[in-house]
């Protein structure tokens, strides 16, 4: 099997230094998840449920505007991002979104206005219910996103499974700070 090394950039240098990981290359990423999803069936774990419910707060992003939108992993206790990375605004009425966690992404407009509502504080926004069917890693993996980018889920990463065709990693820390699972007992009715 493939591997690549990640390198994991330290948040405080001056306390702790980068590191590298090595990481298992996903070549056929709905494979992978199908299979991974049927043996955790084998175990009597099944794919969970998660809703956002996080607050973000979001401004208009400026066209040719650099973003730092390099995700935030927890290792062993400390904070590091992925890659070296940055994006770039590229079409007018994008939402730059700051996570509880600190990570910022790019949000297209009309993609925004589906996941996003304004509350009455100025720049938050709530997200809009959603919920997502998710499984965590339990090992480091490099993959190509349904959109061409390389993206890596570091161990103990949500991975969004509700459509098999578009898995993309959550990474840890912002998972724990951004998602609230969803108990399937709440959602069964008795007959």
């Amino acid at each position: 099997m493939e591997k690549k090394v990640l390198k994991l950039h330290s948040l405080n240098p001056q306390e702790y230094p980068d590191i590298e990981i090595e990481c298992i290359a996903i070549e056929d990423m709905r494979a992978f998840t199908e299979q991974y999803i049927s043996q955790l069936g084998l175990k009597g774990v099944y794919p969970k449920s998660a809703q956002k419910t996080a607050s973000v707060f979001a401004r208009l992003g400026i066209i040719g505007e650099e973003v730092d939108t390099r995700p935030r992993v927890e290792r062993d206790g400390k904070i590091y991002v992925i890659g070296e990375t940055k994006g770039k605004v590229k079409i007018a009425g994008s939402m730059i979104v700051t996570n509880p966690d600190g990570e910022e992404y790019i949000v297209k407009p009309e993609m925004f206005a589906k996941k996003y509502k304004p509350t009455s504080k100025e720049g938050v926004y709530e997200p809009i219910s959603c919920p997502i069917k998710y499984i965590i890693t339990e090992k480091d993996i490099a993959f190509k996103a349904s959109w061409g980018e390389d993206m890596f889920a570091v161990k103990d990463a949500a991975l969004n499974v509700t459509d098999l065709d578009e898995v993309y990693a959550i990474q840890n820390d912002a998972f724990k700070k951004t998602y609230t699972t969803i108990d399937e007992k709440e959602n069964t009715t008795e007959k």
